[in-house]
């Protein structure tokens, strides 16, 4: 023989257990989110002068393992203003960087001590001398491609910095 069961007695009970988890004095605490050393950091870097978006990603720092991200908040606040937190979970934080410079993606070509010169782009938006041709002084330029290499020209690729100098040089 099988017994039917009563929908309103289910109701009952599980009112009643409600009301007694409610009652028990125990209550579930959101255990709040912390960095782990398993932990990624994910920088994007918006440069400005380019309008490129450079990203990095690295395993997080001793140092920061185990702040929530209110710790890890202020930590940026007061040692790195320009960073802020996208998004922040247990397994990757992302930050968003604005750097108002080139990428180091660029070269220049430009002027060292009266020669043409190529540079690269440091990461703090500095011109780093890469070569220098002193086989070609700017001085025999024409006045407006030597303003032009003063000024620096900026490239994007390999290619295009080839197709400069191959202007400015043959």
């Amino acid at each position: 023989m099988s017994k039917k069961l009563n929908p309103k007695s289910i109701s009952k009970v599980s009112e009643k257990e409600t009301d007694m988890s409610k009652h028990s004095g125990r209550e579930i605490l959101n255990e709040e989110s912390r960095i782990s050393p398993n932990t990624f950091i994910e920088e994007r870097i918006h440069y400005t002068a380019c309008d490129h978006v450079v990203t990095k990603v690295e395993v997080v720092e001793d140092e920061f393992v185990n702040m929530t991200r209110d710790e890890y908040t202020k930590y940026l606040d007061e040692n790195y203003p320009n960073k802020r937190i996208i998004s922040y979970s247990s397994n990757k934080i992302t930050l968003g960087i604005t750097k108002n410079h080139l990428c180091e993606n660029h070269y220049v070509v430009g002027e060292e001590d009266g020669f043409i010169a190529i540079f690269r782009i440091g990461e703090n938006g500095e011109r780093i001398v890469e070569k220098v041709f002193i086989d070609y002084p700017i001085s025999l330029l024409m006045e407006i491609d030597q303003e032009k290499i003063v000024e620096g020209i900026v490239v994007d690729s390999e290619e295009e910095l080839s197709e400069i100098l191959e202007n400015f040089i043959s």
